[in-house]
């Protein structure tokens, strides 16, 4: 049965749902696999925030916030993922100024990203796997950075489609897998290069919980896990020139779940991201809620 179980935790990549979408995991793909992936991404923000608490909004300030990202993994070995990332970007924003209300935005490319993830342990037993990993990736200049609010200040690097400079990625993930359930926890930290225009130095550390609503068995039969965790975000404060943004920086904590599908070699995840508490530095605009989506396949 222990042998049984093993096997059954190797192959089962094929329709395992690999990661929630908030967070990574450790999982890599078997070799020469090749995995295109489309994800959607929303926010919508009317939360004018000073420090940790809520204030007036008397000028109507409204940013929303859609991001399509396009992803490529390749596996040039079981425990190596080569891994391509393409943002595309579109900020609205909306604000009253002498009574009548104002809208602009920005739509473009934001920075492409490629990073390599690197699984360095892993350990069966007879029904359970752990396995962790670390990615590192580079950050290209590609992110448009022009967009302007409606009263023509330009947009902080951060609400910007990208900020059009170099960086770096910097992860680690963890998960304990067994046939119904996955524990999966991530730290991934970013950095902009250079001053005048940067963002703010991100951390992102996630912890999840999932469960196995129906188990696949078979590579094309339907499988459904249901995923919870908590999400920490904390984020520096930007350099629009010389200086730092005092209204840039935040901390976030909050709660998210997702839902995965599986069948096949395809998989579609929907989740959503409620914050339980903003802090920001200065006056900022943040949401009540987001909301992911995305589809995958392994070739």
């Amino acid at each position: 049965m222990g042998l049984l179980t093993a096997i059954c935790l190797c192959v089962a990549p094929v329709a395992h749902a690999h990661e929630p979408l908030w967070g990574e995991s450790p999982q890599t793909f078997a070799f020469g696999v090749i995995h295109p992936e489309i994800r959607f991404g929303f926010e919508n923000d009317t939360l004018l925030l000073n420090g940790d608490r809520r204030i007036g909004n008397p000028d109507g300030l409204s940013r929303s916030r859609f991001e399509t990202l396009l992803g490529l993994q390749y596996a040039p070995k079981t425990s190596l993922n080569l891994k391509l990332e393409i943002p595309i970007v579109q900020v609205l924003t909306s604000q009253r100024i002498a009574g009548m209300e104002r809208h602009s935005g920005a739509t473009g490319l934001g920075d492409i990203m490629l990073s390599a993830k690197s699984r360095f342990y892993q350990k069966y037993g007879e029904d359970w796997k752990v396995h962790q990993s670390y990615t590192v990736g580079v950050q290209l200049p590609t992110g448009a950075h022009g967009g302007r609010t409606p009263n023509g200040l330009l947009f902080a690097p951060s609400d910007q489609p990208g900020s059009g400079k170099f960086g770096i990625l910097l992860g680690y993930a963890f998960a304990y897998e067994r046939l119904n359930d996955t524990v999966w926890a991530s730290a991934v930290y970013m950095h902009d290069l250079g001053n005048r225009g940067s963002k703010g130095d991100m951390l992102d550390v996630d912890a999840n919980y999932g469960y196995w609503i129906r188990r696949a068995r078979r590579p094309q039969d339907l499988g459904v896990i249901l995923a919870a965790g908590t999400h920490l975000e904390g984020m520096g404060h930007d350099r629009q020139g010389a200086d730092a943004d005092p209204d840039s920086g935040s901390t976030l904590a909050g709660l998210q779940s997702s839902l995965i599908v599986t069948r096949g070699q395809a998989q579609f995840r929907i989740g959503i991201l409620v914050p339980l508490y903003q802090c920001v530095s200065g006056t900022q605009l943040r949401s009540e809620i987001q909301a992911r989506a995305g589809i995958e396949i392994l070739l």
